[in-house]
């Protein structure tokens, strides 16, 4: 009897390691086509065998676990890819939508307002005491100092729409760091039960890849089973717990700190470091750039137009033709808005004279941008170039690690990934199996049935 019930205990475990088979199979057919979701695989093994009087007899299957398919190897490639993938691809939009500002090439670009403002005062030159020239000049004049206002405004705006992009990123941040840590508490408490959390690890690794897009992260568990999350040193989830962030203004710049810290953190990647790059140097540079051309512009024709006389009885010398210091505050003197006459065209006051007016016309081929090595057509074309550039270098980079990251997320596929082939497979396998292990107590049942009529 004693033998009987050990095959019929052997069977029964056959039988629950068949369900379970089942089970786990049928779950990952039903997620196959989840997004993030790890295949499971029954983790089987021979359970301990009897000794008896013939030898060691085998008392059948043991679960071991339902082990969760997935590489940590390619998780932490990928978090790494996906901080510069966002990186890139955020400062690339920003860049591109800050491009269209310059309508470059157009005749609404600052290029061709320049060019007009310049060759306005060639016209003059050839008839300088015509109100119609003098008219020109005031509203080629106004055409180009609007366009360093429409430039200037442009990227002060792009900024503000950046300051408050990130502030949307920091916040997605820090309810993917709470839920995080939420997940790490769930699981801590399962595998303390011995339970294998693996749906509640899916969701935790779905957070932290997006998570690495939107910040650069380091990720490394602990012998609890929760994961610690750091940004470049500063840790931010270590167990259950998580440190919230929030953006500040030091210099100027825009930083982030944790709530408990006003040290900031070192922010690298992700779509915030992209932000944060755009903020803090890149669209700072191009004011930069733009304030030094309109200063030039201010100060070059300023210089020789009050040198110059005006149109008048006495003619009058000492005017200014721009107000202001940058591209914002570039502006037409009031004097020569509200009287044409207070354009100075002559060098010496005398009637006809037009050498003010040429060598304002002049100015434009005049080497007086980057230590008087450029003209202000090859300073702004520069400006124009280099964000094209610095486009097309973004481009680039996003496609490169968009291909990185393809690959890297194709191997973790061929390792997490669901196959409907061989679920399939083992669902006859595991079927069959049940079906077997029935069978044996069944026929364990007529052994029984035998024993008893015999008794």
């Amino acid at each position: 009897m004693a033998g009987l019930n050990s095959i019929l205990e052997s069977a029964k475990r056959s039988l629950n390691a068949n369900q379970y088979g089942i089970g786990v199979t049928s779950h990952n057919i039903a997620n196959a086509g989840v997004a993030g979701y790890s295949r499971q695989r029954v983790m089987l093994s021979a359970s301990q065998a009897e000794k008896t009087h013939y030898g060691f007899l085998g008392t059948g299957v043991d679960i071991k676990s339902i082990q969760r398919m997935r590489e940590k190897y390619f998780d932490k490639q990928s978090y790494a890819i996906n901080a510069n993938l966002g990186q890139a691809s955020q400062r690339q939009q920003v860049l591109s939508m800050t491009e269209s500002l310059l309508q470059e090439p157009s005749d609404l670009g600052l290029s061709a307002q320049m060019s007009e403002f310049f060759n306005s005062f060639q016209n003059l030159a050839t008839h300088p005491e015509e109100s119609s020239s003098r008219n020109a000049v005031v509203q080629r004049a106004s055409l180009m100092t609007n366009s360093f206002h429409r430039l200037s405004d442009g990227l002060t705006e792009t900024k503000t729409n950046v300051s408050n992009e990130l502030e949307s990123k920091v916040e997605k941040i820090n309810a993917l760091l709470k839920s995080t840590a939420e997940l790490n508490s769930a699981i801590v408490n399962a595998s303390s039960q011995g339970l294998e959390p693996n749906d509640i690890k899916d969701q935790r690794d779905k957070n932290l890849s997006a998570l690495s897009s939107l910040i650069n992260i380091r990720v490394s568990e602990d012998d609890n089973g929760s994961l610690s999350v750091a940004i470049d040193g500063t840790t931010v989830i270590s167990n259950g717990n998580y440190q919230q962030l929030k953006t500040g203004i030091v210099a100027n710049s825009i930083v982030l700190t944790t709530l408990t810290s006003a040290s900031p953190v070192n922010v690298t990647g992700g779509e915030a470091g992209g932000l944060m790059k755009l903020y803090n140097t890149t669209l700072n540079e191009y004011q930069t750039k733009l304030d030094e051309l309109a200063q030039t512009l201010i100060t070059q024709v300023n210089n020789i137009h009050s040198a110059g006389y005006t149109l008048g009885d006495p003619a009058v010398t000492g005017i200014d033709f721009f107000t202001g210091s940058d591209a914002s505050s570039i502006s037409i003197n009031a004097v020569i808005e509200q009287d044409i006459n207070n354009i100075a065209a002559s060098a010496d006051g005398a009637a006809g004279n037009n050498e003010t007016a040429i060598a304002l016309s002049k100015l434009q081929n005049a080497l007086t941008m980057n230590g008087n090595k450029n003209t202000v057509f090859q300073f702004y074309n520069g400006i124009v170039s280099g964000m094209g550039s610095e486009i097309q270098g973004l481009e680039q980079e996003t496609q490169s690690q968009q291909l990185v990251l393809d690959q890297v997320n194709s191997q973790q596929n061929s390792v997490s990934g669901v196959s409907l082939d061989e679920e399939m497979t083992n669902l006859i396998k595991f079927q069959h199996g049940f079906d077997a292990s029935a069978r044996v107590i069944n026929t364990v049942n007529e052994m029984f049935d035998t024993l008893l009529q015999m008794g």
